[in-house]
């Protein structure tokens, strides 16, 4: 692995730990469409998996009070249903059409879903919360993108950005290192091959990131979250489509 590409990753990851501080998604959605770029499918989702998982351990302590442990169940309990199916799927089929089924999916629910938050609808619900957790399982399992699923889910039930923010933490912990657990069950998945000094300056910023998050979470207020968060929505669900498309055609 090159200095640049080491450096890259590094910036990659700190830059995704804030925005998940502040909207409560991040290494999902922003980090692993360019780690599958940079480093290639496989180890990407794997390494997207495991940051994910680590990013929210390292925030818990700051949102605890904040955490709507009933979401976390009923979004979490069919998350981890599907995914040793979807890993299983993911073994035996190629990635590209596998990006490009989620990343349509996703677009178009995102698309749905704002459309609907500019009328009185509010979305919510066990019905709501199953479907929203089954999205989330397929999406990180599949294309490492489970964030998209919550974004819908949060702009149709008005989820007020605090708690969503916090509630988000204990899920990712769940759902990341389930399909980190599932993917290397099923496909001999494999983290990259990096420097010592690389996995140290990894976490460090992972731990600067709570920090720098807050910061910038305080001048953002409720609504510039909201906004910043159906932003990580599109540009994940894009970044996977994108990702697809030069998979297929490479």
């Amino acid at each position: 692995m090159t200095l640049t590409l080491s450096l890259t990753l590094i910036a990659l990851v700190l830059t995704c730990a804030i925005i998940q501080r502040v909207a409560g998604m991040g290494l999902g959605i922003v980090f692993a469409p360019y780690a599958v770029v940079l480093i290639g499918a496989h180890e990407g989702i794997m390494l997207a998996n495991l940051l994910g998982g680590l990013v929210p351990m390292v925030m818990l302590p700051r949102v605890w009070s904040q955490i709507e442990w009933g979401k976390v169940l009923w979004l979490g309990l069919p998350a981890i249903a599907v995914m040793p199916g979807a890993a299983w799927l993911s073994s035996i089929s190629p990635p590209a059409p596998l990006y490009l089924v989620v990343a349509t999916l996703v677009l178009l629910s995102l698309v749905i879903s704002v459309l609907l938050a500019r009328v009185d609808t509010t979305v919510d619900g066990r019905p709501a919360q199953l479907a929203t957790g089954v999205g989330i399982g397929l999406g990180t399992v599949l294309g490492g993108v489970g964030g998209p699923a919550a974004t819908v889910y949060a702009v149709l039930s008005r989820w007020p950005a605090l708690p969503m923010v916090a509630t988000l933490q204990p899920l990712w912990i769940l759902v990341s290192l389930v399909s980190f657990g599932s993917k290397w069950a099923w496909d001999d998945g494999q983290l990259p091959q990096m420097p010592w000094w690389v996995w140290t300056a990894m976490l460090a910023s992972l731990v600067a990131s709570v920090g720098l998050g807050e910061l910038l979470q305080k001048r953002l207020g409720e609504l510039g979250i909201h906004r910043l968060v159906i932003v990580l929505g599109f540009v994940g669900a894009a970044l996977s489509l994108w990702t697809g498309v030069r998979l297929l055609l490479a």
